[in-house]
Order: structure tokens, then C-alpha cells, then sequence
């Protein structure tokens, strides 16, 4: 069985606890797909610097990493599984490219990936494995990581980027807000929408030049490379299955790749 690929805009931590059109449609999402039997993802909450880092525990633990939060969000637990044996194949990928990767069997899960997933598969009984981005290495090094993983699509695999289609929080809480923000915010989506649909993955690759307001939407590019991982696995064509706003600016769109 053949899996697609995804990218989630996993949105605010809030989506835990906080009924909202996003967390709707990730509620029901899974219902669309055909259970996988183990889960990569691609999380912008876990950017390692230098080696990839893959995770390897059998019980990861769930990490709340945010802060200044309501309480029951710190007392949420997300107890998937781990799979040691994918995440060793994953490293036999990397490795036949020419590519260091290290395992960490004491990472757990960041909260890019049980926010989506517990709204996703709340039994939490799927396994998963974590890939860590490089935000140093950019767009085409992403890319380049989902083709080495795209072989696990066709052993029911599912290959999801977990990060924000705009991610811009300083603007969120500025006071004035620019006054063409909402203006910025849809040309950037509807830029990458365009693109994503023309399959011109040169085009999006190149974002940072050739977005209109991309530093704006991404003063950081930790939420944005995830979805080059999801992209490259799959053979380019791309299918948006959500679109919203939450804040007036912070667009928690999400497509499907085939």
C-alpha cells in the first residue's frame, strides 16, 4: 500500500486543548487515509545543526516544548511507539547517499508532532519516527532528504512535514501591526498554492528570492522547510486539503503530495 505525503500547519499549541477549524480537519484527516503502518515526520520543532538526527527509542516521551502555556497542555501525554528497525533503514537511505546520520533513542516527541497526531490518531498507537531538518542547509537539502525517504511511501509509510505555511508570531503580538499584513500574508500563500499546484519546484525551491513577502511570512524558515521534506518524497503533484487563518496572519494551510 502506497502512502501520500503531507504538510500540516500544526498551528499553536492552543489546537491541543481549543476546538477550532484546524483541529476539526485534523480530527477527520486520518479518516481520509488508509492506516500506515508507521509514521516519519519532518517537525520544525526539531532542527539539528550538524548530523541528522533520527529517532531511535521503542517509547519516546512527549516533550512540551513551549512555554507560558495553560496547565493541562504541560499534563498532555502522546505515548507512540518508536521503531527502531524504520529508523535504522531510514539511516541506510541516508548513508548509501553519502550522508551522516545519528540516532537518539533519549529524543522525544516535540510538540510539531503529537499536537497533529493525537488530533490525527488518538489512540497513539502507530508508530513513529522522527527526522530531524537543518535550517543552515535550506530548501534543496530538505528536498533532497524527503527523495531519499520517498521509497517508504510504497511500504505504507506515511511521510508528513509538520510546520506553519506562514510563520510569522512576532508580528502576531506587534503593536502597531503593519497595516498590509492580511495583503502579505495571502500573497506568500497564494504564491506558494500556484506553484505547489504548476508542480514548478524550482520556483519554490528558490522561495526566499522569488516569494513575494517570504521573510515576512517566514522571519525564520524552521516552519516552512518542513514541507520540502514531504514535496521531495512524492512525485510532485500536490492537492490543498485546508486553508485557514487563525490571528488574522498565521495561515495553517495543508496539502497532500502524490
Amino acid at each position: 500500500m502506497t502512502q501520500p505525503a503531507l504538510f500540516i500547519s500544526h498551528g499553536s499549541p492552543m489546537m491541543a486543548v481549543q476546538q477550532s477549524a484546524t483541529s476539526d480537519f485534523l480530527a477527520s484527516l486520518a479518516q481520509t487515509l488508509s492506516k500506515p503502518r508507521a509514521i516519519v515526520v519532518f517537525s520544525a520543532h526539531f532542527d539539528e545543526a550538524h548530523d541528522i538526527v533520527i529517532t531511535s527509542g521503542d517509547a519516546p516521551h512527549t516533550i512540551h516544548d513551549f512555554y507560558n502555556f495553560p496547565k493541562p497542555l504541560y499534563e498532555i501525554q502522546y505515548p507512540a511507539p518508536g521503531d527502531p528497525k524504520l529508523a535504522n533503514t531510514i539511516c541506510e537511505y541516508f548513508y548509501k547517499a553519502g550522508i551522516k546520520t545519528v540516532q537518539n533513542a533519549d529524543q522525544g516527541w516535540d510538540h510539531g508532532v503529537w499536537i497533529p497526531l493525537r488530533l490525527m490518531y488518538p489512540r497513539a498507537n502507530i508508530p513513529i519516527v522522527q527526522v530531524s531538518i537543518n535550517t543552515r542547509l535550506g530548501a534543496q537539502a530538505m528536498y533532497k532528504y524527503g527523495q531519499l525517504l520517498a521509497p517508504l511511501r510504497s511500504d505504507n509509510v506515511l511521510i508528513i512535514g509538520s510546520g506553519g505555511i506562514s510563520h510569522n508570531l512576532r508580528e502576531i503580538f506587534k503593536n502597531p501591526a503593519t497595516p498590509n499584513r492580511v495583503q502579505m500574508i495571502n500573497e506568500f500563500t497564494q504564491w506558494v498554492e500556484q506553484k505547489l499546484i504548476a508542480q514548478n519546484t524550482q520556483a519554490l525551491l528558490n522561495y526566499l528570492d522569488e516569494a513575494p513577502n517570504a521573510l515576512f511570512n517566514h522571519p525564520t524558515q524552521e516552519h516552512f522547510l518542513p514541507l520540502f521534506a514531504a514535496l521531495g518524497s512524492s512525485d510532485g503533484k500536490a492537492k490543498k486539503i485546508h486553508e485557514d487563518i487563525e490571528m488574522d496572519i498565521l495561515a495553517l494551510d495543508a496539502y497532500k503530495f502524490y
